[in-house]
């Protein structure tokens, strides 16, 4: 009897498995974890049970659990390597790095050459920054394996970071070879045309998809955006009317069709198509952008009452989507003042005599708060053939994670390391910037290896290279001493607009962007990020040009003068043409539409007919706009 059922327990808890292994399949996670359950409890050292239990825990968000199954498995069976590299690519999932690597390196030593296992190397070390050890990693993977999409398209991703764009081309067709039908793929390839400026093949591509998805709304949105940031407002506008004879009661249409409307100043005709749509639920994405445009609209009408009230339950509603449970605009704001009370006078002076040493050329920073000009800089700048601006990146956010690795003390383990603690601990180390008087020369050549690669250019080339990103004042100690050389446009605007216009934008909801849903917690980011900036300011011999936005738009020659002289650069009458230079861009911040026009001064001073809505916040406010010569007088108000 004990016999008979050894041999038949497997075979029902087998039978489980695979039953378990189609309802994931389906989507149907939950029913998976019942089966999984039954197949564990009648054959508990079964390795691969353990596996595909840990696999979906892991999808369902119950990562410690994961790790126990996934730990258990490996111990059931140390030589086997598929199990081996299914817990290196959860581990690596969750930015635990090294304990990645031992595992998927056993993993290889088992099967050598398998193109699985080196693709997942090669995507490790995309993510440790090790370039050309990836870059190896998934060539290999296509020597063993021609015919592998994943391991062509994460070479070209990688290349894609590298700059090598021909290189990346190539690698995403080659995946696309093996797997035409990924529409996804195609997504990918057509983002990549975008983003290195071959907008025709972006458009063609994403026609081709909207040809095979033709009642896919989003499809048509897609289109449009890209049209509209480019300035192609007649192909936009032949969009929006293809899009309405498809969708003739689609409030998306009818939203894009009002930004038009505004872009070509029939702001009246816009707002009254606006009102007229039917109510949606307040989750759902037309809710929001309907109250978005509808707040632009009644602004630029000069009813602040009422854009006040749209951009106010507009940002309520982003607030309470489930996706903003995982965000946390105040911790955001504590990590500055924390960075503030750790950056004493003695970490300022490790870090400015250390800095002394390093004798290299450094690049420009243009730093300030968001909505403050740095589009518009960047535009300037980017017009001037011997200045070369970088593409929004958080380069310095890859810094500050090697800088945890190395003096971030000891990670989080058990349940806490697996759940968030390991992600947050990388990204938000508790001893920065303290830890920057600790920094080696050579920690600061491999964080300055770190820019430089990211950013995909060569250190020491010719010209001037600007990495533009505002928050990077809250990172300017590391920037110094890093790149002690280095030169930061301050972009400064009066603290009320630049609040004021960041509550009524529609951001990505991020930490730092989810402290503009309310003017209260964007008045003190900025606070916090101008003590930062003061005591950086105050502690070390930077080297700063403040660069006012309402003396661009009222003295542009001038400014721009004094601008380039700051960084050595001769006048070139190319930066008077600077929105023929955005035309030629898809901007990706929400200055895309305003970039594009010759200089206007409307947006300056607009906070004062919104001043009893900011009574709460002008406090914290007026002591910068008095620092940077603001007048906070109401006479001065626009009329």
């Amino acid at each position: 009897m004990a016999q008979s059922s050894t041999q038949t327990i497997p075979d029902e808890s087998e039978l489980l498995r695979r039953q378990a292994a189609q309802a994931f399949g389906a989507n149907r996670a939950p029913e998976a974890v019942a089966l999984l359950e039954k197949a564990h409890a009648l054959n508990p050292n079964s390795p691969e049970i353990c596996t595909d239990f840990a696999r979906v825990l892991w999808r369902m968000g119950r990562h410690h659990e994961a790790n126990e199954y996934f730990v258990k498995a490996a111990g059931l069976a140390p030589a086997e390597p598929y199990i081996l590299n299914s817990y290196g690519v959860f581990l690596m999932h969750h930015m635990r790095y090294d304990e990645a690597q031992e595992m998927l390196t056993r993993a290889l030593q088992l099967k050598p050459g398998f193109h699985e296992i080196l693709n997942n190397l090669g995507m490790l070390h995309h993510r440790r920054g090790d370039w050309p050890a990836a870059e190896e990693y998934f060539l290999q993977a296509i020597r063993a394996n021609p015919a592998l999409p994943a391991a062509h398209g994460n070479l070209a991703a990688l290349l894609r970071d590298m700059k090598q764009n021909d290189r990346a081309e190539t690698e995403y067709r080659e995946a696309l070879k093996y797997a035409p039908g990924n529409l996804g793929g195609w997504q990918v390839l057509a983002d990549f045309y975008q983003s290195t400026g071959q907008y025709d093949k972006a458009l063609e591509i994403r026609k081709r998809l909207l040809s095979q998805a033709p009642f896919n709304e989003n499809a048509w949105i897609a289109i449009f955006d890209m049209q509209e940031k480019m300035s192609r407002l007649d192909d936009a506008r032949a969009t929006v009317a293809d899009f309405k004879a498809r969708f003739p009661q689609s409030a998306a249409a009818a939203i894009v069709e009002a930004r038009l409307l505004r872009r070509a100043g029939s702001h009246v005709e816009a707002l009254s198509l606006l009102k007229g749509l039917r109510p949606f639920p307040e989750e759902s994405p037309p809710f929001r952008d309907r109250l978005f445009e509808m707040g632009l609209l009644h602004d630029l009408l000069g009813d602040a009452d009422a854009a006040f009230e749209c951009f106010k339950q507009a940002n309520a509603s982003q607030m309470s989507l489930p996706s903003a449970a995982r965000v946390d605009g105040s911790a955001f704001i504590d990590r500055i003042a924390r960075y503030r009370e750790q950056f004493t006078p003695a970490v300022a002076a490790a870090v400015t005599s250390a800095a002394a040493g390093t004798d290299t050329s450094g690049p420009v920073f243009i730093v300030g708060f968001p909505r403050s000009g740095t589009t518009l800089l960047d535009q300037i700048l980017s017009s001037h053939p011997r200045v070369t601006v970088a593409d929004e990146e958080p380069v310095t956010n890859r810094m500050t994670m090697y800088l945890a690795r190395k003096y971030g003390g000891e990670p989080p383990s058990g349940p806490e390391g697996y759940e968030s603690g390991y992600r947050d601990w990388l990204k938000n180390n508790s001893r920065y910037p303290g830890c920057l008087a600790e920094v080696t020369d050579a920690d600061a050549a491999e964080m300055r290896r770190i820019f430089f690669a990211s950013h995909g250019v060569q250190e020491g080339g010719d010209g001037v290279f600007v990495d533009k990103l505002p928050m990077n004042s809250h990172h300017a100690a590391l920037i110094h001493r890093v790149f002690p050389k280095a030169k930061f446009i301050l972009a400064l605007r009066h603290p009320c607009d630049s609040v004021l216009s960041c509550f009524m934008q529609q951001f990505h909801l991020n930490n730092a962007m989810a402290s503009f849903s309310e003017l209260q917690s964007g008045a003190r980011l900025y606070n916090e990020t101008f003590r930062l900036w003061d005591l950086y300011t105050q502690l070390l011999p930077l080297q700063v040009h403040a660069v006012r936005y309402e003396d661009v738009v009222a003295d542009f020659r001038p400014t721009v003068a004094k601008l380039l002289d700051f960084l050595e650069l001769d006048w070139n009458d190319a930066v008077l043409e600077y929105d023929k230079t955005a035309r030629k861009r898809a901007i990706s911040t929400p200055s895309y539409h305003q970039v594009t026009e010759k200089i206007y001064t409307r947006a300056s001073g607009r906070w004062q007919r919104y001043r009893k809505h900011m009574q709460d916040v002008i406090p914290l406010l007026e002591p910068y706009a008095k620092k940077y010569g603001y007048s906070m007088d109401e006479s001065d108000a626009q009329e």
